[in-house]
């Protein structure tokens, strides 16, 4: 009976929507789209919508429209930069932060607008295709993700990298930063294998996988039109959408072009170095700057300030994240986390800093701090303002910040420390005008902003305190970004990607002279001064990844080069979109449904059901339901379970019915968010048959029950230290009866992370419940099961079967040791499935149960066990398989045990 339960415990614990359901919210409806968005977003409605049919008309050239109207939500969704496409549910979501977008994305179109929503749009069309005897599917299963949808990460985001290079002009496939990866390829003759590049996974070496699967995959996709002929992508969507997910991914290439994507590759890594030789070429022609190396930790070293106490600068990777302290050559961790553009203040005592963090389940936000080396503490300056970047005036006593607007645009504000109190400076609004960067006059009158403005121009501007006046300094389509001042005032070095190729330039103000700081063969971005005022610190390339490297200041050296001013293009902005208030009802509509099938062995036996089910959400995620039907062999008899969720509220509220043969079950439940756990709430009725307490007819059972969770980690450098706790307790009355009966269960894991470079990990978990329950279906067994499909049980003590450790009341225990994992990082030839990670651990189970429990009566168990991850289809990471072992002290032999898990079991 406790499986109904489960059944909805699972429904209840579900993610909440992807946007605030709490807003009010519209639609503006087009030929092909409906356009939802929140209050204050009118006018960005209004250009979307453009937009966005001017992606389907040039799209119709390559692909088939996909089917029925895409639904394209625009929320404010905190200071995030991104968006995503659902094909499976004809939705796109665009996310409305666009500060720094030149740090990740190619500026140079028209506005963040077009970028984002042709790349989703792109997404909808490539993903939907669908040829050969499927074409005709939604028939059967109406509108579910077509074949094309199952393949390899290059032809997944790397095609819309280059359908928008191809249709737009500019991407990343084309921008400063990819040119400067392939080229570092290039000299160290090194290049991502097949393996690499096509698979989500858990890769831990530079580049990292987000690189490999959008810009260098972009350039694959590319060669196959270079070398095919323009229809090449059409031919080879033809050949693969008619095939079945579970091909090898030979197939469609050996169909569109008669070469196997092996071969393919194989030329595309041979043609590639033949695209740079010549820019390698041009850049040693004209003499490379010497350089010194500072930091060694690559992946993400930037962002650099100095002082009289030493460099810090921002890492990220995967073994550590935070601010790091260079002293006379020697480095570690200061601040750990992820924080983002350090500055010391003028008098060397406090670095101030931004950082992110969920502040709702529908909203990240970035605030100011500042470290106090003398006290060695932090403080939050900024609660809710939405800093993300910041430096402070000459004087100490107040800092300049630059802010996110709900819209998309940024403002200036300023900071007084003493008084604790911001003062807005300057608005830019529509996005004509998103502040990437910029630098504090040593006098302290004026701004030096890196401000993108509309059309792709991100640019120089000096902004008058006093007058409030924006002067431009520079203006072409070189990605100018983060500038500083000079020691002695008279120049603004900075950052620019001048012929595709990021090097440190600098402004002269006197007269507007623009000097060449670098010419080096990967990169030069973030500039600062030492604290010497002798050296340039700059954040450079190499092939791990970013590092902190330095070269002398000397004007005299610098080469003058001369920049062509080119116009910004008119731009009025759109008008404010009139859309009719959100109708969620009209979406409700399933658009598919899907078999269902499952074989797993519990501790009654096999099981076995077979079934449909069909479902569907809102585009904002107000309504969700979904419905399930079939037979069951366990229970002999039909199963269904139909579920609602409302989370108009700001929180899920979920309805359920479930019901197996002659038991039935329904159910009323909420969830509550929280960045350190989650809070459950439900109400059950229950209507099962109990042979224990009557034979003859159901007992009608009452169910309330509380599920707490909650996660916490803290880190120092290489050491991790994670602790996690879930609890469930229940109280049940059966209906006519005054005895309420009560059950509990918990569980507490520790893991830590020993500080070495290497992973070993050690993990310790307890755990206990007990239950009042007469019935022997509702007692504790510990003992483990020889096959289980999904995570396996938490009160189980490896090495006894099922029935050995049996009672109301339960307590075990168990300590893991796993020493680092053999990365093998393989597929299966091109079949869609891909072995990432086998790990190894040892552990030792301790527990007893009992009614009451004995603890004299505590059994042990030492095992090992053996665990391969898994992706499969390429995109669905997280799938394992674990083999284990484990001897029970005192029985007669060793148990085995199999367990698999996919994603979402």
């Amino acid at each position: 009976m406790w499986r109904l339960l489960a059944v909805i415990l699972l429904f209840c614990t579900g993610a909440l929507a992807q946007f605030d359901p709490t807003r009010q919210w519209f639609t503006l409806r087009t030929e092909h789209f409906d356009i939802h968005y929140h209050a204050g977003l009118e006018r960005v409605a209004s250009e979307a919508a453009i937009y966005a049919e001017n992606a389907y008309q040039l799209l119709q050239a390559d692909f088939e429209p996909p089917p029925g109207r895409i639904s394209i939500v625009l929320s404010d969704v905190g200071d995030t930069l991104n968006g995503f496409a659902n094909p499976a549910n004809n939705v796109v979501g665009i996310f409305t932060g666009q500060f720094r977008s030149s740090d990740l994305f190619n500026p140079r179109l028209s506005s963040w607008w077009e970028t984002v929503i042709f790349h989703e749009i792109v997404h909808m069309f490539d993903l939907s295709q669908v040829r050969g005897p499927l074409k005709d599917r939604t028939r059967i299963f109406g509108q579910l993700p077509s074949q094309n949808a199952v393949k390899p990460f290059p032809f997944v985001e790397g095609t819309v990298l280059y359908f928008k290079h191809k249709k737009l002009g500019e991407s990343r496939l084309n921008d400063a930063t990819t040119r400067m990866v392939l080229r570092q390829m290039v000299l160290s003759a090194r290049f991502p294998t097949l393996d690499e590049i096509r698979q989500a996974y858990s890769k831990s070496t530079w580049p990292y996988l987000g690189f490999l699967v959008y810009n260098y995959s972009a350039w694959l996709v590319q060669y196959l039109e270079v070398r095919f002929g323009e229809d090449a992508y059409r031919r080879f969507t033809d050949a693969n959408a008619a095939m079945l997910a579970t091909k090898d991914f030979n197939e469609p290439f050996l169909k569109a072009f008669g070469l196997s994507l092996d071969q393919i590759y194989t030329d595309f890594v041979r043609w590639l170095p033949s695209q740079f030789q010549d820019e390698i070429a041009r850049i040693r022609a004209q003499g490379l700057t010497p350089v010194q190396k500072l930091s060694n930790l690559g992946f993400f070293s930037e962002g650099a300030t100095d002082s009289a106490n030493g460099i810090v600068y921002a890492h990220a990777s995967p073994l550590r994240s935070g601010l790091r302290l260079i002293v006379n050559e020697r480095e570690r961790e200061l601040l750990n986390g992820p924080a983002q553009y350090p500055q010391w203040s003028p008098d060397g005592r406090y670095l101030l800093f931004t950082t992110s963090s969920t502040t709702s389940p529908y909203f990240v936000g970035s605030d100011l701090y500042r470290y106090d080396r003398l006290e060695d503490r932090v403080k939050r300056l900024t609660n809710g303002e939405r800093v993300y970047y910041a430096r402070y005036a000459p004087d100490g006593q107040s800092i300049f910040m630059a802010r996110n607007t709900p819209d998309g645009s940024t403002e200036l504000a300023r900071y007084f420390l003493e008084l604790e109190r911001t003062q807005p400076l300057r608005s830019f609004p529509n996005q004509d005008g998103v502040v990437h960067s910029f630098a504090v006059a040593p006098d302290g009158g004026s701004l030096i902003l890196s401000l993108l403005r509309r059309g792709g121009f991100q640019d120089l501007y000096r902004y008058t305190l006093q007058t409030g006046a924006l002067t431009p300094l520079t203006q072409d389509k070189n990605v100018d970004s983060d500038p500083v001042f000079s020691p002695d005032g008279q120049y603004v070095i900075y950052s620019s990607d001048v012929n595709r190729v990021y090097n440190l330039y600098a402004y002269r103000l006197a007269d507007g002279a623009v000097f060449q700081v670098t010419n080096l063969l990967t990169g030069a971005y973030r500039p600062t001064l030492s604290h010497s005022k002798q050296q340039i610190i700059f954040t450079g390339y190499d092939e791990t990844g970013y590092n902190l490297y330095q070269t002398p200041y000397n004007p005299s050296a610098w080469k003058r080069v001369e920049l062509k001013w080119e116009p910004l293009p008119p731009f009025e902005p759109a008008e404010a979109a009139k859309g009719q208030r959100y109708d969620p009802l009209r979406y409700l509509r399933p658009l598919y449904w899907l078999p269902l099938a499952d074989v797993s062995v519990d501790g009654f036996g096999l099981n076995a059901f077979l079934g449909v089910s069909f479902g569907a959400s809102d585009p904002v995620g107000i309504h969700a339901y979904s419905v399930g039907a079939g037979f069951d062999s366990n229970f002999r008899g039909i199963f269904y379970n139909a579920a609602y969720q409302f989370a108009g509220f700001g929180f899920p509220i979920t309805l359920q019915a479930a019901g197996s043969g002659s038991d039935n079950a329904q159910g009323i439940g909420t969830s509550f968010w929280s960045p350190q756990g989650s809070l459950g709430l439900q109400y059950l009725r229950r209507d099962v048959l109990e042979p224990a307490l009557d034979p003859n007819q159901n007992t009608v059972t009452h169910v309330f029950s509380v599920r707490l969770s909650g996660l916490n980690s803290t880190a120092s450098d290489l050491f991790r230290f994670r602790s996690s706790l879930s609890a469930v307790g229940t109280a049940f009355v059966r209906e006519g009866s005054p005895d309420w009966r009560y059950s509990a269960r918990g569980a507490l894991g520790f893991q830590f992370r020993l500080p070495l470079e290497a992973s070993h990990l050690i993990g310790l978990r307890v755990g206990g419940g007990f239950t009042t329950s007469p019935l022997a279906f509702d007692a504790f067994d510990l003992g483990s099961l020889p096959l289980v499909v999904g995570s396996a049980p938490v009160l189980a003590v490896r090495g006894y079967g099922p029935g050995q450790l049996r009672g109301s009341q339960a307590l075990v225990g168990s300590l893991e040791y796993r020493p680092p994992p053999w990365s093998i990082e393989r597929g299966l030839g091109n079949w869609p499935v891909f072995f990432d990670d086998l790990s190894l651990s040892v552990f030792v189970d301790a527990g007893v149960a009992g009614s009451p429990l004995d603890l004299e009566q505590v059994r042990f168990a030492l095992g090992a066990e053996l665990r391969l991850g898994l992706t499969l289809f390429y995109l669905a990471p997280g799938s394992s398989i674990a083999l284990g072992g484990a001897q029970g002290i005192g029985e007669p032999g060793p148990r085995f045990y199999l367990n698999l898990v996919l994603p979402g079991l």
